[in-house]
C-alpha cells in the first residue's frame, strides 16, 4: 500500500468522530426530547452502544481476510454481482446522506448568516469545498479530521462554558418518567445521528496498526456519545423540555440564551456557526470521498476524482428536492432510517456471517 494511501489509528478514530457529528448534533435534543421528553439521554447512550457489536463484527472480518479492502472481501465471500448491488445500496446511502447534510447546512446558514443568499448557491458552495478535500487520499482526510477534532471539542467545550451560569440542572427532571414504549422509536431516531460511521468501512483497510484499530472505533463511537450527552444535558438545563420542544436547532440556541457579563463576546451566535461550518465540511468530505471510492472499485478505475465532480450534480439535485426545512426532516429523514439499518446494521452483519461460513467450509 502507498504511503499516502495508510492512516493512523489515532486518525481514524478522529475521522469517526469528525464525520458522525456534522448537522446531526443540531436537532438532537429537540428529537429526543420530543420522543422521550427529560429521558431523552438513554436512546443517545443506547443508540450509540448499539453501533459497537457491529463495529466488532467488520473487525473480526477484516481480522479473517487481514490483506484484503471491504471490496475484495465482499466479492470473495458473496460474489462480484451480489457484493456489486450491496454497495450500489451504501451508494446510494452515501449519497443521500450527503445532499440532506447539504440542505440542512444550507437552511442553517441562511436561516442565521446568510439570509438573503439563495439555499441553492450555499449547497453549491459547500459541496464544492468538500469536494475539493474528497479528491484528495484518505491520510489527507485523516490530517484535517484531527485538526477538526480539536476544532469540534473547542465548539463543546465554549458551549459548555457559555451555558453554566444560566444552567438549571432541575430541568433535567424527573428523570424515568417518560413513556418506554416509545423507547424502540427514539433508539431508531438516534442511530440516525451515527450515521457516518460507515466511512470506518473503507478507512479501516488502510490502517497502520490493524490490530489495534478496534479499540481506537470504539474510543471514537465513546468520544461521540459523549459529545452528545453533553450537548443534550446544557440544551435541556438551559431551556427545560417545552422551549426545547419549540426549537429546531437548541444547539444554536444556546449562543442566543446566555448573557454574559461584560459583553466581551458580542456574537456568539457567530462565533458557533463559524466552528460547527468547519465541523460540517469534514462531514461532507468524508462522505463524498467513500462515494467516490465505492464507484472507483465497482468500475476498476485507478482515480476517483473523475466520480468526485460526477457525484456533485447529483447530490446538488437531490438536495434541492424538498420545499422546505419540514419536508427535509420529513423525507430524508424516512429514506436514510432505512438507509442506515441496512449500512450500520445489516452490512456488517452479512459480512460477519458469510466470512465465518466460508473460513468454516474452506476448512473442512
Amino acid at each position: 500500500m502507498k504511503k499516502n494511501e495508510t492512516i493512523s489509528n489515532l486518525q481514524i478514530r478522529n475521522l469517526l468522530i469528525t464525520t458522525v457529528i456534522g448537522v446531526g448534533i443540531l436537532a438532537l435534543p429537540n428529537q429526543m426530547v420530543t420522543i422521550l421528553d427529560n429521558d431523552g439521554w438513554i436512546p443517545i447512550i443506547l443508540g450509540g452502544l448499539l453501533v459497537i457489536p457491529f463495529a466488532v463484527m467488520l473487525d473480526r472480518v477484516y481480522k479473517l481476510y487481514p490483506d484484503k479492502n471491504i471490496y475484495q472481501i465482499g466479492r470473495e465471500v458473496y460474489g462480484k454481482l451480489i457484493f456489486n448491488i450491496f454497495m450500489i445500496i451504501i451508494l446510494m446511502y452515501f449519497v443521500i446522506q450527503d445532499a440532506y447534510v447539504a440542505r440542512i447546512f444550507a437552511e442553517v446558514v441562511k436561516a442565521y448568516l446568510l439570509e438573503t443568499t439563495p439555499t441553492e448557491i450555499i449547497i453549491i458552495t459547500i459541496l464544492l469545498v468538500s469536494a475539493y478535500l474528497a479528491r484528495c487520499e484518505i491520510q489527507v482526510l485523516g490530517r484535517v479530521a484531527t485538526l477538526v477534532y480539536i476544532i469540534l471539542i473547542t465548539l463543546v467545550g465554549f458551549l459548555v462554558l457559555i451555558s453554566l451560569p444560566d444552567a438549571d440542572p432541575t430541568n433535567m427532571l424527573p428523570v424515568f418518567n417518560a413513556d418506554f414504549k416509545k423507547l424502540p422509536s427514539a433508539i431508531t431516531g438516534a442511530l440516525f445521528s451515527y450515521a457516518g460511521y460507515e466511512v470506518v468501512f473503507i478507512a479501516y483497510s488502510s490502517s497502520d496498526d490493524k490490530n489495534n484499530i478496534l479499540k481506537y472505533i470504539i474510543r471514537g463511537l465513546l468520544v461521540v456519545i459523549g459529545i452528545y450527552l453533553i450537548v443534550f444535558v446544557i440544551t435541556l438545563s438551559l431551556f427545560g423540555i417545552d422551549q426545547i420542544k419549540r426549537e429546531l436547532w437548541p444547539t444554536i440556541a444556546i449562543a442566543n440564551e446566555v448573557d454574559l457579563p461584560g459583553y466581551f463576546l458580542e456574537n456568539l451566535e457567530g462565533i458557533v456557526l463559524a466552528l460547527w461550518v468547519v465541523v460540517v465540511y469534514s462531514t461532507l468530505g468524508p462522505l463524498l470521498f467513500a462515494a467516490s471510492r465505492i464507484f472507483l472499485n465497482i468500475f476498476t478505475t485507478k482515480s476517483h476524482d473523475f466520480f468526485v465532480l460526477l457525484l456533485i450534480p447529483i447530490i446538488y439535485v437531490i438536495s434541492i428536492l424538498p420545499v422546505n426545512v419540514v419536508e427535509v426532516y420529513e423525507k430524508f429523514g424516512k429514506v436514510l432510517n432505512y438507509f442506515i439499518a441496512v449500512s450500520i446494521i445489516g452490512i456488517p452483519a452479512i459480512l460477519f456471517i458469510g466470512a465465518l461460513v466460508k473460513k468454516r467450509r474452506s476448512k473442512a
